[in-house]
């Protein structure tokens, strides 16, 4: 879990912030985002007049399969991360605030005074998955009658056996088209 308590920053006035930087941080985030290891962040939480907005960047590791040979290779991803979070509870009085209708998209602060990452991180992370993930840019895939990796060197199957649904246009083909 990626919690920070910011019930301090709460009580300063607009304006304060705290940078955050968390270092070889492991974290499960779901079946859909597989991370191949730890994940690094850098934030910078600064105090609004209506909660905390939290901005910065995370770099994580994630595992992949690649789309034309289906070796699972590990991409580097960097993403920024921009959210506001209002609180759910006043930091003074503590009684619960309302909150209103218009913030159905903005996270809320939980009662604790904590903010919760984990599924900003889940999302922003899984946005970062491409169409067709490749291990290479020059991946030459699998072949298409063995389904051997072409990346494994000289890929031959000789002069096979025509298929006999196409043996009249192979015979048409060596007559030389007369």
């Amino acid at each position: 879990m990626t919690a920070f308590n910011v019930a301090g920053l709460l009580r300063e006035p607009p304006g304060a912030v705290r940078q955050v930087r968390v270092r070889d941080h492991y974290v499960t985030l779901g079946p859909d985002v597989e991370l191949a290891g730890p994940l690094d962040l850098d934030l910078r939480l600064q105090r609004t007049n209506r909660g905390v907005l939290v901005r910065g960047t995370v770099t994580a590791p994630l595992r992949r399969t690649c789309a034309r040979c289906l070796d699972p290779y590990v991409d580097e991803v960097t993403v920024p991360i921009s959210e506001e979070f209002l609180p759910s509870i006043d930091p003074e009085s503590g009684a619960a605030l309302a909150r209103p209708a218009e913030d159905e998209e903005v996270q809320a602060i939980d009662a604790h005074h904590e903010i919760e990452l984990d599924p900003i991180l889940h999302d922003e992370l899984l946005l970062t998955e491409p169409m067709h993930p490749l291990c290479r840019p020059d991946c030459p895939g699998l072949c298409s009658e063995c389904g051997a990796s072409l990346a494994s060197g000289p890929h031959d199957h000789g002069s096979g056996e025509i298929d006999p649904r196409l043996a009249g246009l192979a015979r048409f083909l060596d007559r030389g088209g007369d």
